[in-house]
């Protein structure tokens, strides 16, 4: 079984905020992650490279062909992310496209403040409920 994090966030979105992001969305599948990836768009975030650095997971960057490869399978839509890095959602096409053939989601991307979490895995994970977890805004 493989299970890859998934990861989008914002510009200038510190490490610490990105292994909270991790961490919370690890707690809500009851899963813990191999790897992170995430989109070309991202490669050059250092939060994202400190983080994997510090939590000594490697990390990804799927190549646009193959975000665009699994765009269809992503749970959440996000016109700013299609319009910025060409698929649905970053993280949730990031994880399905690292983990690899036969991947899934295990839930829609989970929000913590600037950063987005997708966990997608390859193994027999229970699914998770249709509809984004935000933690940190408002209603």
């Amino acid at each position: 079984m493989v299970t890859v994090a998934g990861i989008g966030c914002r510009k200038g979105a510190a490490s610490d905020a990105i292994i909270a992001a991790i961490r919370a969305a690890e707690q809500a599948s009851g899963m813990k992650v191999d790897s992170l990836a995430t989109a070309p768009l991202k490669a050059g975030k250092v939060g994202l490279a400190e983080a994997a650095k510090a939590l000594s997971l490697s990390l990804e960057i799927v190549t646009q062909e193959r975000l665009e490869a699994v765009a269809a399978e992503t749970m959440t839509f996000s016109q700013a992310s299609l319009d910025h890095a060409g698929t649905p959602s970053v993280s949730e096409a990031s994880a399905l496209a690292a983990a690899g053939a036969g991947a899934r989601l295990v839930a829609p991307r989970l929000i913590v403040g600037d950063v987005t979490v997708a966990i997608a895995t390859t193994g027999n994970a229970p699914r998770g409920n249709d509809c984004a977890i935000e933690y940190g805004e408002e209603e």
